[in-house]
């Protein structure tokens, strides 16, 4: 990968409906150097797709923050992979440490999930912790960032 791909994958990040030409336009080379690129791209795995994110402003988000007792955890993510309002779950450094990100519609849904999770894997959780989203500053996938003055109410200098 080179300067080339790296501003082809930082514009598309930016804008991933920016068309081949604009692209091509934008970092100097053809259109069909582009999409060659791009197929390059894709086919190494490092484009996994492209999709709308889509923001909802009565969205609910929930971080979970899982310990198990031991490294058997393949079930357990096999259950939050099934589950329609997880969105993200990783596996942590540390000790059997799994996080989780959910969103629903409604605060009680994730109360829910999470009283679910507990029940149904109450033998292999050592602890849960369930945290509800305040306020997004910063997310690159939904288009938030940091706006200072937005947040506190002072313009830069002050």
């Amino acid at each position: 990968m080179d300067e080339k791909d790296i501003d082809i994958l930082r514009l598309l990040r930016d804008n991933g409906r920016m068309s081949l030409t604009e692209i091509g336009k934008e970092i100097g080379i053809s259109r069909v150097a582009v999409k060659k690129r791009v197929k390059k791209l894709e086919d190494d795995g490092i484009i996994r797709g492209y999709k709308a994110i889509i923001f909802r402003e009565d969205n609910v988000k929930m971080l979970m923050e899982i310990t198990m007792v031991d490294d058997d955890y393949e079930d357990i993510l096999e259950y939050l992979n099934r589950t329609g309002y997880v969105t993200e779950i990783y596996i942590m450094t540390g000790k059997n440490r799994i996080h989780a990100t959910a969103v629903a519609p409604d605060v009680s849904e994730l109360k829910y999930l999470a009283r679910m999770v507990s029940k149904t894997f109450a033998d292999k959780i050592k602890t849960l912790g369930c945290h509800g989203v305040k306020e997004i500053v910063k997310d690159t996938l939904g288009g938030i960032t940091y706006d200072r003055e937005r947040r506190t109410g002072l313009k830069d200098g002050n």
